[in-house]
């Protein structure tokens, strides 16, 4: 992939300014109610850092490759397919499937009070990470995200996005109305591989966070945090460390989803950010294309 100097200089910075996208509860992953467009400014970056080049081997050795993991053998006990209705929708939470904590991770999952999976939950996604769990994350921020399904299809962006219509025997189509949309959806045949966009400590792997079915939280080194939700399986459990680019989840429809997808954000202090720029080996936001 070629990218000019300066795109990857901010690709490094990453030090967006935001704004914030409304409020930040795990309600309703894909849907909020219906107001103004959101103003979000572009990051800041000099571009006179560097002159345009091609500098495929600069990005080519950023730590970008896929690293592997073995499905778990020990999983939590499930409770069916969880299914309820919320805001006049039919949807199913699970069946659950994550592996079950065991070893010095899940002992520090204790420590750190995340071991309460349901609070854990209501935590964190809409509040500043805890000074003792940013002082538990190792390892480093890589040059930007990685894009968290390799191969996956960009179907909806960030930001006010037109709803998602389903109906039985039709494809997947747009509707007319617009609803704040606090991520981004990438499509991929259920079971692709999730990875991790940077290295981190797992704060949470359930299903206890309404709308979202199976879904991992990743806290990372600058204090953002990631969400992968709607996946079919999680590999890893609160407690872990986790490196960039390793395997954590399988793609899936739990939750409130249509079709198989990861519904990915990225968050600051509770605040959903665009990660869109910061991606470093995923498609551009203009190339979105529904499932077939």
């Amino acid at each position: 992939m070629r990218r000019s100097l300066p795109l990857l200089v901010c690709l490094a910075v990453a030090v967006p300014a935001l704004a914030d996208a409304g409020d930040s509860t795990g309600g309703d992953p894909n849907d909020a109610d219906e107001g103004g467009s959101i103003d979000v400014p572009e990051a800041g970056c000099d571009a006179s850092a560097g002159g345009e080049a091609d500098i495929e081997e600069l990005v080519a050795s950023e730590r970008n490759e896929t690293i592997p993991a073995t499905a778990p053998t020990r999983w939590r006990t499930t409770a069916g397919r969880q299914c309820h209705r919320y805001r006049g929708r039919a949807m199913c939470e699970g069946p659950r499937r994550v592996p079950q904590p065991f070893g010095p991770a899940a002992e520090l999952a204790r420590t750190l009070g995340l071991d309460d999976d349901v609070r854990a939950g209501h935590l964190v996604l809409s509040v500043e990470p805890r000074p003792e769990w940013r002082a538990a994350v190792r390892g480093e921020m890589g040059a930007g995200l990685l894009w968290p399904v390799p191969g996956g299809r960009l179907w909806r962006g960030f930001g006010m996005q037109r709803e998602i219509q389903a109906r039985p025997g039709q494809r997947l189509r747009r509707g007319p109305r617009r609803h704040l949309h606090r991520g981004v959806d990438i499509g991929a045949p259920a079971g692709t591989a999730i990875r991790a966009v940077n290295d981190g400590l797992v704060l949470y792997s359930f299903n206890s966070m309404r709308g979202y079915g199976n879904s991992v939280v990743i806290l990372h080194a600058d204090g953002t945090v990631s969400l992968y939700a709607h996946c079919q399986a999680t590999y890893v459990f609160a407690g872990q460390r986790v490196e960039r680019g390793r395997v954590i989840a399988e793609v899936g429809h739990t939750g409130l989803a249509h079709g198989d997808h990861l519904h990915f954000e990225w968050r600051r202090n509770g605040r959903p950010l665009n990660p869109a720029r910061h991606f470093v080996d995923g498609p551009r936001e203009d190339r979105v294309s529904l499932a077939p």
